[in-house]
């Protein structure tokens, strides 16, 4: 049992190495500020404020659009997850280790986020919270930082909320770097020292251990916002299931 518990605890370890190493923070920086396709910024998302469903031909604000994350959004399938209309899917190979979808979150000040539910559903395989903010106390200029929360490997609903399981890509007030905190512990100490955290985009990536992986997700529901990732259009017709989120 105890070599159990540590084979797990390095493979958790190998995993935020390999999350870390997927973010380079010099280019997310100047990437934080690009504005995503048919998204309205002027408010915080919420429930009213929502992009309630993404198809492939209308990501309704849903992609990856930065400079160090080319080609690495993930795609709408007809892949069922919990409805029959499908799911957003991530693929990840040896050659394309990563994938990762996000969207605008309207600079949501990072101490309301965990006030409400931070749920996906999926099925089996790598699939994580990434919330990118900047303003935070980091002692950087600028303030970036990307709070990751990875969900267990099996099929499910968890919500990561109130886990203690999330950890930051880097030094947060008093909070090493890849240490875990809950995000309410992360947001308080963002916010120290005068400091003023938002939310610039949220989102899912995938990046398994072993690379090659397949991970379906849907019902992404951030700030009381749900979003459906549904493979068929508003008029029922299927639209490319080829093509990629911009």
């Amino acid at each position: 049992m105890r070599r159990f518990a540590e084979n797990e605890l390095e493979a958790m370890n190998r995993m935020r190495r390999n999350v870390i190493r997927g973010i380079v923070v010099g280019a997310a920086l100047g990437a934080a500020s690009l504005a995503f396709p048919t998204m309205a910024t002027a408010a915080p998302v919420s429930d009213t404020n929502c992009a309630k469903t993404s198809t492939p031909t209308s990501a309704n604000g849903w992609g990856n659009t930065f400079s160090d994350e080319q080609g690495q959004a993930g795609k709408v399938t007809a892949t069922k997850v919990v409805d029959d209309d499908g799911s957003l899917e991530f693929m990840t190979t040896a050659d394309k280790p990563r994938e990762a979808s996000y969207h605008g979150a309207g600079q949501l000040p990072l101490a309301d986020v965990a006030k409400k539910p931070l749920t996906f559903e999926k099925t089996a395989g790598n699939a994580n919270w990434q919330i990118r903010v900047t303003g935070a106390n980091t002692g950087v200029s600028g303030g970036f930082a990307t709070f990751v929360w990875s969900a267990p490997a099996g099929a499910g609903k968890e919500n990561a909320a109130s886990s203690n399981q999330w950890w930051s890509t880097r030094k947060i007030g008093d909070i090493p770097k890849g240490q875990n905190a809950t995000l309410a512990q992360f947001a308080e100490a963002a916010n120290s020292d005068g400091h003023k955290t938002v939310v610039d985009h949220y989102g899912i990536s995938s990046q398994p251990n072993e690379k090659s992986g397949k991970v379906n997700v849907d019902n992404v529901s951030f700030n009381g916002c749900t979003t459906n990732f549904a493979a068929t259009g508003a008029s029922g017709a299927f639209g490319s299931l080829d093509s990629l989120i911009p």
